[in-house]
């Protein structure tokens, strides 16, 4: 079996160059997986997944769950049948609402055994990332250059704070006015590290004073400024004062970690709104920068900052 597979991932990788990259985006499963014998799993969609809408097919789909890889051999609207640890990995139980990564075979990538990927890389270079592992049992994209490799099982849906104000900073800088008012030509972008693994619904920006009327977007970056997920690109109304606004991404994104991330903010300039943004003094060990030149619902990559500059980073929420 682990022959065929081989033979099946080196075939895949040698079309890789006639597809155009997709972003990897986990379905999940719809019940636990009580028993490692089973040949059945239920997943939440079997089609329009990944950025590219894939649907899942039986004899060319895999899945990548907890580590454990299967092969689609029927597919009965979400419930599918499998062969279970495939390609040498292990059979296990699965916990509902396990991420399920899904794709045809040049999507997963097959180390030598005891070898974890690394080293230097492009992100063009791979025709789906994030990019699970058979071998490692692990997933790893392509983050600053660099491979990251993270754990297999991301951590449960949890907020994280980058950087975390804590309760005093919190609950002090949203005094009458306080933030400041994003510009319509400038894209506002902060430092994020993210520790371990996070399967990402969306973000959050800490509002100043005033939040009315103006049109936010979000928008998660690499370690090299390569855009990976985002909010709607017609903006989502500014709403609740000193507080974290959540908005979701137009897909859920899964952010391996550890690594460094940068996460950037767009307004329209239309009213008064504010953003809490770090200041000196104020946890500026940060990387941030106002990226200027910017329109309005255009997300590009862009050059990271190398330095702090003051009241340019918002402080965020991942979610």
């Amino acid at each position: 079996m682990k022959k065929t597979l081989f033979t099946v991932l080196s075939v895949a990788l040698l079309s890789a160059l006639s597809f155009a990259q997709v972003t990897l985006v986990p379905t999940t499963l719809s019940s636990a997986v009580s028993s490692t014998s089973t040949t059945t799993v239920v997943v939440a969609a079997a089609t329009g997944l990944n950025s590219n809408s894939y649907a899942i097919a039986a004899g060319t789909s895999y899945l990548f769950i907890d580590g454990e890889f299967m092969a689609v051999n029927a597919v009965n609207s979400t419930t599918l049948s499998v062969t279970r640890g495939y390609g040498g990995s292990r059979a296990q139980k699965h916990a509902s609402g396990a991420p399920v990564f899904v794709g045809p075979a040049n999507f997963f990538s097959q180390s030598r055994p005891g070898v974890l990927p690394g080293g230097a890389c492009t992100r063009s270079d791979f025709p789906a990332l994030p990019r699970p592992d058979i071998a490692s049992q692990s997933v790893f994209d392509c983050l600053g250059g660099l491979i990251v490799v993270g754990q297999v099982n991301p951590q449960p849906q949890w907020k994280f704070l980058s950087p975390n104000p804590g309760a005093v900073l919190y609950t002090g800088v949203g005094t009458g006015s306080a933030g400041t008012a994003p510009g319509s030509t400038t894209q506002y972008c902060s430092e994020i590290d993210l520790p371990a693994n996070q399967f990402l619904t969306g973000m959050a920006v800490l509002n100043g004073g005033t939040a009315a009327t103006d049109k936010w977007i979000y928008a998660l970056y690499d370690g090299s400024g390569n855009l990976l997920a985002n909010t709607a690109v017609a903006g989502t109304t500014a709403t609740g004062t000193n507080v974290y606004q959540q908005i979701a991404f137009t897909s859920k994104y899964f952010a391996v970690g550890p690594a460094r991330y940068f996460g950037c903010l767009q307004g329209n300039g239309g009213g008064s709104s504010t953003v809490t943004m770090i200041k000196t003094g104020m946890q500026d060990t940060f990387l941030t920068k106002g990226v200027t030149g910017q329109t309005f619902g255009t997300l590009a990559s862009f050059t990271v900052p190398t330095t702090f500059t003051t009241a340019v980073g918002p402080y965020w929420e991942l979610y």
